[in-house]
């Protein structure tokens, strides 16, 4: 979980991002580390992330800094991830 690690601040980016761009910015955001996951989606906005930050301002300066200069990335929505309900992965084993 991010929490125990110290990051409080997740969102679901939705990017619209130039066609013939996909590739190349999936690939510089799978070299972000903030980054959970990156798919490549249809409609309006035809890419969508996982992002993850120490806190809402580090959360911002991604987006501004970060996501900001990709000039193939035309719009960004960005929705926090308020609470996690269920996760799903591989439980480890309990702690002696």
């Amino acid at each position: 979980m991010p929490e125990a690690l110290g990051y409080h601040a997740a969102a679901r980016l939705w990017l619209s991002v130039r066609n013939s761009a996909l590739t190349a910015v999936g690939q510089t955001l799978a070299e972000h580390p903030e980054i959970q996951f990156a798919a490549v989606t249809t409609g309006p906005t035809n890419m969508l992330a996982g992002v993850v930050c120490r806190d809402p301002h580090d959360l911002y300066r991604y987006s501004s800094d970060r996501i900001g200069p990709l000039n193939a990335a035309r719009h960004l929505e960005t929705a926090p991830v308020v609470r996690t309900l269920e996760r799903t992965g591989t439980l480890s084993p309990a702690w002696p």
